[in-house]
């Protein structure tokens, strides 16, 4: 196999995130089978976008015109309310644009399909084993069982309130459990408890910037909250299902479902599905 010059643009300053995370994964698994993954356009092969929020119009316009083969990752419908009112005009134009595009799961295929009009390969993510698995250090939150909330942002999607009522009954049945809480909320939420009102037993620790720290969180819980609505593929579950932290009464919604059946996947199968695409536009 001939190696290949992949580049995965991103313009935004930001690097937490699902988009992020796939971009790290995909540098690693892609290099790990002997390919190159490039900062210079010039001399790519290949272009990966790999969410339609993380680039702007003229980074793919840029693309096209240096005649780089377009690869376009779909998992959800962007929220124009997050997205200056551009997620869903990206999302049709990017795919227009692209040479091939891969769905996340076979649901975000099934969920987009009717807008975007364009047939992909399904490949799900993969896991960074080498930082998410069950042995190395933890934390001891002095909670039996420990449970997990954690969210970047504060999408609705990710149902605070259903966590947040859901650990209210657990703790009433078990007042030695603990509630650890990752993420991005509002100040008068961290001021006011996150609206506990009976001393419910939790320790909110904010956001974890590095992979190899949320490795260790997830690895000192038990049990995270999945109460995710409708998420394509969540990296978020499929690391905590790495480090052996089990998903609590998942929704399953999205393309939970199939997280839940595929497991842990490498970053090597996962490369390989993509190289596979690469392949077939480069002929």
């Amino acid at each position: 196999m001939e190696k290949i010059k992949i580049v995965i643009p991103s313009d935004s300053k930001q690097q937490i995130g699902g988009g992020f995370t796939f971009r790290r994964n995909l540098a690693k698994g892609l290099k790990k089978l002997g390919h190159e993954v490039v900062e210079d356009y010039g001399v790519a092969d290949i272009a990966v976008v790999a969410g339609v929020t993380m680039v702007d119009r003229a980074t793919v316009e840029d693309i096209k015109t240096r005649k780089i083969k377009l690869i376009v990752r779909l998992d959800n419908i962007p929220r124009n309310s997050r997205n200056r009112n551009t997620g869903t005009s990206r999302l049709r134009d990017f795919t227009i644009l692209a040479d091939a595009v891969v769905y996340q799961s076979e649901w975000a295929k099934e969920y987009l399909m009717p807008f975007v009009q364009r047939e992909g390969t399904v490949i799900y993510n993969g896991v960074d084993t080498n930082i998410f698995h069950e042995h190395g250090s933890r934390i001891d939150f002095k909670g039996s069982p420990s449970y997990l909330y954690s969210r970047f942002n504060r999408d609705e999607t990710k149902r605070w309130e259903e966590a947040w009522y859901e650990y209210q009954m657990i703790q009433r049945r078990n007042p030695r459990a603990k509630l650890v809480i990752v993420g991005n909320f509002s100040p008068e939420l961290i001021q006011y408890d996150f609206d506990f009102f009976m001393r419910e037993n939790y320790e909110y620790v904010g956001i974890i910037g590095s992979p190899e720290g949320m490795a260790k969180i997830y690895r000192s819980c038990d049990y995270l909250l999945a109460t995710y609505y409708n998420d394509c593929y969540s990296n978020t579950y499929c690391e905590a299902i790495a480090c052996g932290c089990q998903l609590y009464k998942p929704n399953m919604t999205g393309g939970t479902a199939e997280v839940v059946e595929q497991g842990v996947i490498s970053l090597e199968k996962m490369a390989r599905e993509y190289v596979a695409v690469f392949e077939r536009l480069l002929k």
